[in-house]
């Protein structure tokens, strides 16, 4: 008798548990880093939303989650709804640190956030704010300034609070509409991190469905679903669900099986006009051929310095890729047959993000890396020296387990200080 099994991919919708699959570093670092306010930035169908949602699952050991989605908001009393709903959410925590919901729904979103913080405070407790889709603040800060400036107050105040705005990087526009605010504007003191594809080994996972019931999946058809979605979580989840069998493995994917439906034109489209002028160059000159820094800076009559400045972003977010560690390519072959066959409806120059915008993200950019990297190597560092500690009580026979695990931390610092030292070697 042959068993018939049901596809396990998820396409369109956010997952967390079991369905999530990778970032265990980002999610270390918001959780557990210095930075009580972080900026994820990454395109439409990254995984923003799942990434947060995560987050609210494993951050509930050390703070109280709070997830506040902004979608669709037109007013500061739209937020203020959004913000109770999250917090009703909430309910029995908040009962518990002495939060009485039927007052606070009363306040606006600015004092609603102070007494919670406060309230949990007094408990010894954390509070950690997840923010989705925050762009409506871009609007709003245009309209009621000064209840956007409260909010932001809000956020900086209490000394329990961590916040963390997930969101494309047209956020950066809340920066020009808040640039002659009489305090900071709005995003100051966001440390900035880029949300990307997986990493190779997170794909994997994700494509034999570890965490669940695995999936066979073979070699060559592993080989080929790295370089048809460029390990982008929604392309990876889109392409496996096309490819799935019945007798729960993978079939080995074709050119043919690069296709385009309504959907993923729909999100090529975003994703290109959330490009700058120059971004846009260079993706349309990456589409007829790659191209190493050099070459893309000559060919474009642009600065290299400033040539690299773009492709640091547009590799973050998974625009371009980069083959060999030498040249560039759009970050996946679903995107470049997007443009290819866009190209000559495609405009260069009416983008709603400036050059020199993307080139301050980019700055600002590398500094949070350097600092993210070390944030890394500092935590892993500790826990080392935790689980040797644990391990010389045991005397010459500690358990296996712990000692692979201190094998693993080991091999972990050691790929952070590669990655670091490559990290210097291109930037510096």
């Amino acid at each position: 008798m042959t068993t018939s099994y049901r596809n396990p991919y998820t396409i369109g919708g956010w997952v967390s548990g079991q369905r999530y699959y990778g970032h265990t570093d980002l999610r270390q670092y918001i959780l557990l880093g210095s930075d009580n306010y972080i900026w994820v930035i990454g395109t439409r169908r990254v995984g923003k939303t799942s990434l947060l949602r995560q987050l609210d699952v494993q951050g509930r050991k050390h703070y109280l989650p709070i997830y506040w989605d902004m979608q669709g908001c037109v007013s500061m009393e739209d937020l203020r709804d959004e913000l109770l709903f999250a917090l009703e959410d909430r309910a029995s925590q908040l009962q518990k640190l002495g939060v009485n919901l039927d007052k606070l729904a009363r306040e606006d979103a600015a004092n609603m956030l102070r007494k919670v913080c406060r309230q949990a405070e007094k408990q010894s407790s954390r509070v950690l704010l997840l923010i989705d889709e925050p762009e409506p603040l871009i609007q709003l800060a245009q309209d009621d300034p000064k209840t956007v400036q409260r909010l932001r107050a809000a956020f900086q105040r209490p000394p329990n609070l961590r916040v963390v705005l997930a969101s494309t990087k047209t956020l950066i526009s809340l920066q020009e509409n808040t640039q002659e605010w009489p305090t900071s504007p709005f995003l100051s003191g966001f440390a900035p991190i880029y949300l990307n594809g997986l990493e190779r080994e997170d794909a994997e996972k994700l494509m034999r469905q570890e965490q669940r019931n695995p999936v066979h999946v073979s070699p060559e058809a592993t080989v080929r679903i790295h370089d048809y979605t460029g390990d982008h979580p929604y392309l990876l989840q889109w392409l496996c669900y096309h490819l799935y069998r019945p007798n729960h493995s993978l079939r080995l994917p074709q050119k043919g099986d690069i296709v385009l439906d309504a959907m993923l034109s729909t999100l090529f489209r975003l994703q290109f006009d959330q490009l700058s002028p120059a971004e846009r160059r260079i993706l349309l000159l990456l589409a007829e051929r790659n191209h190493d820094a050099a070459k893309i800076a000559s060919a474009l009559k642009m600065k290299p310095t400033e040539v690299r400045m773009y492709l640091y972003v547009m590799t973050r977010l998974g625009y371009t890729r980069r083959l060999q560690n030498v040249t560039f390519a759009v970050g996946n072959r679903f995107l470049h047959r997007w443009l290819v066959e866009n190209y000559s409806q495609l405009s260069v120059e009416d983008a709603d993000i400036s050059d020199q915008r993307v080139r301050e993200m980019a700055q600002a950019g590398l500094r949070e890396e350097e600092i993210y990297w070390q944030e890394q190597l500092r935590i892993y560092r500790e826990r080392l020296g935790k689980l040797e500690l644990a391990a010389a009580k045991h005397g010459d026979a500690p358990p296996d387990r712990l000692q692979e695990t201190i094998r693993a931390h080991k091999r972990h610092i050691k790929a952070l200080e590669r990655k670091i030292d490559a990290f210097h070697k291109t930037y510096d």
